[in-house]
C-alpha cells in the first residue's frame, strides 16, 4: 500500500526531504543555541519558568537547585551557600553553560560585600566558566541605568531588609527608604500578587530616588516593573530582571526584552 505521497508505508524518507515533509521539526542545532545556567535554592518557583518563556526561541535555562530550610534565617542561607552552593556550580558546569547565575539575593546580602565577591571567584574557579551572584548583577544593573540613590522593596523579614539596606550601602548607594513583607516562611516568598508588589514598592518609594529595587529571586516582581515603571518615570529594577540581563550579557548575547522595564528592553 503506498501513502498520499507515493511513499511506501512503514519506510523512512531521507532527512531532509522529510524536513521539507514536517516544517515543525526545524530547529536550530543543539550547538548553535546559549545554555544559561542557573543555581536556585530549593524553594524557588519563580526564575525557572519565567527566565525559560522570556528568552529567546534559541535560548536554552537549565537550572540545579540547594536545599533552603523552610524558615529564611541568616543561618539557614549560610549553611546553604557553604554546603551545597559549590556542588550546585559543578553539578550545572557538567552540562557546559555559556554563563552560570548563583540565584540567591538574600544569601549575600547576610553575607556581605566581600563575602559575594569571593563567591563569585569561587563559583569561577570551580566551574572555568562565567559566574555571577544576584547582587553583583543588581549592581552592574543599577549602574547601567545610572543610579545612585535608591529606595529597596522586598518581601524579606526585618532582620534580612536592614542588612539589606546595610549591604547596598557597602556596594556605595545611598538608600532612601525601604519597605519590606517580613515573609519569613521561604517558599512563601513568592505568593504576593500583583497588587501587593505594587503596594508595596508603594511604601518602599522615595521621590528623589534615581531607581526602585525590587529584590528577591522568588518574588514575580518582574511581572510589575511596567507598570511601575509607567507611574514613578525612574527604572525599576527587580533580582528577576536584573539576573536575567547580567546572564545573557555573560553568555555574549544582546537581546532586548520588551515588557519588563528598561533594563531588559534598552540596556
Amino acid at each position: 500500500m503506498l501513502t498520499a505521497m507515493n511513499t511506501p508505508a512503514h519506510t523512512l524518507m531521507p532527512y531532509d526531504a522529510a524536513l521539507r515533509s514536517f516544517p515543525g521539526l526545524l530547529r536550530a542545532p543543539e550547538a548553535a543555541r546559549t545554555r544559561l545556567g542557573v543555581i536556585l535554592p530549593s524553594v524557588n518557583t519563580v526564575v525557572e519558568p519565567w527566565f525559560g518563556q522570556a528568552v529567546a526561541a534559541d535560548v536554552r535555562v537549565h537550572a540545579t537547585r540547594m536545599l533552603l530550610a523552610s524558615e529564611v534565617t541568616a543561618e539557614a542561607l549560610r549553611r546553604m551557600d557553604h554546603e551545597e552552593g559549590l556542588d550546585a556550580a559543578r553539578r550545572i558546569a557538567s552540562c557546559r553553560p555559556d554563563a552560570i547565575a548563583y540565584c540567591c539575593t538574600a544569601s549575600s546580602i547576610v553575607q556581605g560585600l566581600d563575602y559575594d565577591r569571593r563567591l563569585r571567584q569561587s563559583l569561577e574557579e570551580a566551574t572555568g566558566k562565567p559566574c555571577f551572584t544576584a547582587v553583583g548583577a543588581i549592581i552592574e544593573a543599577l549602574q547601567a541605568c545610572n543610579a545612585r540613590k535608591i529606595a529597596i522593596a522586598s518581601p524579606y523579614t526585618d532582620a534580612i531588609d536592614h542588612a539589606e539596606k546595610a549591604f547596598f550601602e557597602e556596594a556605595g548607594f545611598q538608600v532612601l527608604n525601604a519597605a519590606n513583607l517580613n515573609i519569613a516562611e521561604s517558599f512563601a516568598l513568592a505568593a504576593p500578587d500583583a497588587r501587593q508588589m505594587y503596594e508595596l514598592a508603594q511604601r518602599a518609594w522615595h521621590p528623589d530616588a534615581d531607581a526602585l529595587l525590587i529584590s528577591c529571586l522568588n518574588m514575580h516582581a518582574q511581572e510589575v516593573v511596567g507598570l511601575l515603571e509607567q507611574q514613578l518615570g525612574r527604572p525599576v529594577i527587580t533580582s528577576t530582571t536584573a539576573t536575567l540581563w547580567k546572564l545573557l550579557r555573560s553568555a555574549g548575547r544582546a537581546d532586548r526584552i520588551p515588557g519588563y522595564g528598561r533594563l531588559l528592553a534598552e540596556h
